[in-house]
């Protein structure tokens, strides 16, 4: 192999990355897929070196050490494994050495590994959703804490004089320390893409895709010129919120679709491989004869890769195109193993096999995580939704008991020159210093929603412009609360005087 393929650059102890539990799964469950064709051991070795994953920069390392400096492949893999930053590939590759050794059969000793993997993948997936549940928790208690010290603040300059660099210190810190309980989220939840990017993906997210080119920026308009003609900031924020909405939903629905895909996947991986290994017959040939009713969220693409295949179209163009298509990133990447290693003479049903067993785990995983985000996202918008009503609630009645003390205060200098000695806070309220605490409470407000979407959408892992969705509710409820809470705090102070 030449040194251009080998990427020797790649292969340098300081470009080394760790190796996540998933791409190590990927890697073996690639490499095993291609061995079980029967190639031999440097080809398994070239091919292993061009996979997607970070563990295929070892590989090349290698291969390089192969090539160039002659070493063979237990003795290039152990010195590799030595230099690696990952103990899973360290361990890895000083057991490949081991086995290469030995003389064990390659194909038997990934298929092995991937299996192993496959447990090691697993125990990690669910630390880490145990993990997303603990920082759930904590996140609701972040927002709930930095609501109060709003609502504190707006209380306190009821009866002190109001400081504004102060307040607006308070909003700013308030806003970061959500900001970091949302990237503590992001952190703790399992690291995987489960998308493509969305220009080349499904109908579904490419339409998704081109409404957010152009309803966001038409929602920011609309939001800004209804608010200078005038009108009531809860219908301002309720109109944004509509022009917004579709986003969301299309993205909802694309999403749940992709889900259902991967979950159809295994199942045809299995069955396509099968039948062309009972008929003996091609994969294009296969396709024709099992029952696509079995599959009915992957029909659409399954029949459009039969036809392109019985067009003549090159196959490995066909299988890649039918992986972007679907929408899914998991899809994408198994669809090309699949047929790679068909191609290059694996039997059908055993890479069949092989390639759902990885499919089928990374659903049966992500259906737990989907769990766990289901219930953080009904919390996080419950819990949205009540800081909104709370923070509006305080607001008015600064407002109001502002109005009142305004129309009970004599209104003459001999009359206070008279009266006796007050020191109100409430009193000093300028129309300034109310709309000041209104904008506050409006940006906390707007900024907690924000970054309440960005958690649950970072808990979720799904297709990114869902957050849209999520945006798109709590912007209504905050609209909804700033029309209706007002007229019923006035009512009740109203009622009580």
């Amino acid at each position: 192999m030449s040194s251009s393929k080998s990427s020797p650059k790649h292969a340098s102890k300081n470009s080394f990355k760790s190796v996540s539990p998933f791409d190590m799964f990927y890697q073996l469950t690639y490499m095993s897929a291609m061995a079980a064709s029967g190639i031999s051991r440097a080809k398994v070795f070239e091919i292993a070196s061009q996979s997607k994953s970070d563990a295929a920069m070892y590989f090349a390392a290698v291969n390089t050490l192969v090539d160039e400096f002659r070493y063979d492949y237990p003795e290039a893999c152990r010195a590799i494994g030595l230099k690696s930053k990952s103990d899973n590939i360290k361990s890895f590759l000083l057991r490949l050495s081991d086995a290469l050794r030995s003389g064990e059969p390659l194909a038997d000793f990934l298929a092995r590994e991937a299996e192993v993997m496959s447990e090691d993948y697993e125990n990690g997936y669910e630390r880490d959703l145990e993990s997303l549940k603990q920082w759930s928790n904590a996140f609701s208690s972040i927002v709930m804490s930095v609501a109060l010290i709003v609502i504190i603040q707006v209380i306190s300059a009821m009866i002190y004089s109001m400081n504004v660099t102060v307040m607006g210190g308070l909003v700013f810190t308030g806003v970061v320390m959500a900001g970091f309980g949302a990237w503590i989220i992001y952190r703790s939840a399992p690291q995987e893409v489960m998308t493509v990017k969305p220009s080349l993906g499904s109908m579904e997210q490419r339409r998704a895709l081109s409404l957010f080119r152009s309803l966001v920026p038409a929602a920011m308009v609309a939001s800004v010129s209804l608010g200078l003609v005038g009108l009531q900031l809860g219908w301002v924020l309720i109109i944004g919120a509509a022009i917004i909405l579709p986003i969301g939903v299309i993205s909802l629905r694309s999403d749940r679709k992709t889900t259902k895909k991967d979950v159809e996947f295994s199942t045809f991986l299995r069955s396509v491989g099968g039948m062309a290994t009972s008929s003996g017959t091609t994969l294009k040939q296969a396709l024709t004869k099992i029952d696509l009713s079995s599959f009915p969220y992957l029909e659409p693409d399954i029949d459009r890769l039969s036809t392109r295949l019985q067009a003549l179209v090159e196959p490995t163009v066909c299988w890649h195109k039918f992986g972007l298509e679907s929408g899914s990133r998991l899809i994408s990447e198994v669809s090309d193993i699949f047929y790679g290693a068909v191609k290059i003479g694996g039997e059908p049903e055993r890479v069949g096999y092989l390639c759902s067993l990885f499919t089928a785990k990374t659903t049966q995983l992500r259906a737990k995580r989907r769990l766990t985000a289901g219930t953080f996202s009904g919390l996080a918008t419950v819990m949205q939704g009540v800081v909104a009503v709370i923070m509006i609630f305080v607001l008015s009645i600064v407002k109001n008991f502002s109005d009142m003390v305004t129309t009970l205060m004599p209104a003459n200098t001999d009359s206070l020159s008279t009266a006796p000695a007050m020191s109100l806070g409430m009193a000093q309220f300028t129309p300034e210093d109310l709309a000041f605490l209104t904008g506050i409470t409006v940006v906390m407000i707007l900024m907690l929603g924000l970054v309440s979407s960005a958690a649950m959408i970072f808990s979720d892992g799904g297709y990114k412009l869902k957050v849209l969705l999520y945006l798109s509710m709590l912007v209504f409820i905050c609209g909804v609360s700033f029309l209706v809470v007002p007229p019923m705090v006035a009512g009740i102070l109203a009622g009580a005087v």
